[in-house]
């Protein structure tokens, strides 16, 4: 089968309005959270029925593909009829363009859009720039949610409970899938943030040498900034400075041998008094 593209989901339609009766959901009303389904029940009770999307499958039959939650609300808020997108699709093209419509209309879960992506990717042939393209996300996002499917299958479980948030989990994928999920525990124990997780996985992952010359190069490279501080003072004072210390704290020393030195000093750091004001305690 030849993959499919955007512009084959560009396809044309006929509008509509459909008795509820005609209409075949994939899920049932029970499938739905009950405070969702309540809240959309509420919307729909005044306003009018949701356009729908559905694919044409023949016996006077309709197939929804897309809006299933808002669906079953309307019909529960007592709407009999649906102004409706008709299409027709075969039923493996319509099966990719329910997914992409999904997709694109947002409000998944994390481990929802990557089963989604995936069966795109293994049914319809898809790569993940296909996908980025019809979904309006760029390729990294994409290969960032599939990335999820690699974790453990318990660490997957956190995901979809709930329990821990996709930025979380997208932090342990480089660590062995047997760890993963003790690292989890702990991240949510201490209730670290991406931030602090991706750290303690990287701290993980990293050998304690590399670790130890990462960090004396970031001393060298502050000593490197203190001594051209250090320079620049010494030509701005003409006169020798010392430090003591590193980026963080320490002291300068600042060396004067007369009158005229502490003179320089006085006017490089721009604390002498007007000659009108000075009471200079070097006059002979």
């Amino acid at each position: 089968m030849k993959k499919i593209r955007k512009k084959a989901m560009d396809v044309n339609y006929e509008t509509r309005t459909l008795p509820a009766g005609l209409i075949v959901a994939q899920s049932s009303i029970g499938d739905w959270d009950k405070k969702e389904l309540k809240n959309r029940t509420a919307y729909f009770a005044i306003n009018s029925a949701p356009t729908i999307s559905v694919n044409e499958v023949g016996n006077a039959r309709f197939k929804l593909l897309t809006a299933e939650l808002d669906f079953h609300a309307a019909r529960a808020a007592g709407h009999s009829e649906f102004p409706a997108h008709v299409y027709k699709f075969s039923e493996k093209n319509a099966e990719a363009f329910s997914l992409i419509e999904q997709l694109k209309s947002g409000g998944l879960g994390a481990m929802d859009e990557a089963y989604m992506m995936e069966k795109l990717i293994k049914n319809h042939n898809l790569t993940q720039n296909d996908i980025a393209a019809m979904i309006r996300k760029s390729r990294p996002a994409v290969a960032n949610t599939l990335r999820l499917l690699t974790l453990h299958p318990e660490v997957i479980g956190m995901v979809e409970s709930g329990r821990l948030s996709a930025g979380h989990a997208r932090t342990l994928v480089k660590v062995p899938q047997e760890k993963q999920r003790a690292f989890a525990e702990e991240g949510l124990k201490r209730k670290f943030s991406v931030r602090e997780m991706e750290r303690a996985v990287k701290a993980f992952l990293t050998p304690h040498e590399i670790l130890r010359k990462e960090k004396e190069a970031k001393t060298a490279a502050n000593s490197e900034q203190l001594k051209a501080l250090v320079e620049r003072m010494r030509v701005a004072f003409g006169t020798k400075v010392s430090l003591i210390g590193n980026d963080k704290k320490g002291r300068i020393y600042i060396d004067y041998y007369s009158a005229e030195d502490l003179l320089r000093i006085e006017l490089a750091v721009g604390v002498k008094q007007p000659p009108d004001e000075q009471v200079s305690m070097f006059d002979e």
